[in-house]
């Protein structure tokens, strides 16, 4: 069985997708667990677990975490699909932005396929009185990537004005930094999964942040994100001071 998550608001599957997990390993205890991302993916274990059994369970549940971040799963991963529907395992695949024949692929194969975007807004935008443009909400991870702390907190007030939520915010900055995270550590958009374009950005603006600074920015950000959910912080308080700290 195979259940999909996937869209431009990452972080927003990525909370229904270990929803998803949670509620099956609550009604299967005895299910082993296997979490697979990018840096584990391995074409072997994939099949192994497509009809395998645990060693102490009859099931696994099998967490595919963005592993098209591989460029081996991001060629391959078409080709297991229709196995994982038809497994008696149970596989959760998280993705970013897919393109067009993998959204085919995985809607034919998928038990459910749930998509989350993040929204882009028309707005008047740096063109005087009564001008017209519009405000893409992805101009602040561009603002991010540049470390312009003004620029990102003047979009960020923008984007609230305009109603776009926190979390959907937080998504996009986490889709930025995770991008520069993977394009600072690899040699070329195949060695890392990103498009051309997305790589070559990212990893230009990843000299931006000199040392640990990337990794400790991405993990604020997931922790900010979660934090909010639970009511430990207010998201809208707690974005604006993380970028006015960048």
């Amino acid at each position: 069985m195979l259940y999909v998550f996937y869209g431009t608001d990452v972080a927003r599957s990525h909370e229904k997708a270990h929803k998803l997990i949670d509620s099956l390993r609550a009604k299967k205890p005895d299910a082993s667990y296997v979490p697979i991302n990018g840096d584990s993916w391995r074409t072997p274990v994939i099949e192994e677990h497509l009809g395998g059994q645990g060693l102490f369970s009859n099931k696994y549940i099998v967490f595919l975490d963005r592993v098209t971040e591989n460029a081996e799963a991001k060629e391959g991963i078409d080709e297991f699909l229709p196995a994982m529907a038809e497994s008696s395992n149970i596989f959760v695949m998280l993705e970013g932005k897919s393109n067009v024949e993998s959204r085919k692929a995985i809607e034919k194969s998928a038990e459910k396929v749930v998509v989350t975007d993040l929204p882009v807004v028309a707005r008047s935008f740096g063109g005087g009185a009564g001008a017209k443009g519009e405000f893409n909400i992805f101009s602040l991870a561009d603002a991010v990537g540049s470390r312009d702390r003004a620029k990102s907190w003047m979009i960020y007030r923008q984007a609230v004005d305009q109603g776009i939520e926190s979390e959907s915010i937080l998504g996009t900055l986490f889709w930025q930094v995770k991008s520069m995270v993977v394009a600072a550590g690899g040699k070329s958009s195949t060695d890392t999964g990103l498009s051309p374009f997305v790589f070559s950005k990212s990893k230009k603006y990843a000299t931006n942040y000199e040392g640990a600074a990337l990794g400790k920015l991405l993990t604020r950000i997931v922790t900010l994100y979660h934090n909010g959910h639970r009511g430990v912080v207010d998201l809208e308080l707690g974005t604006e001071k993380l970028l006015l700290e960048l």
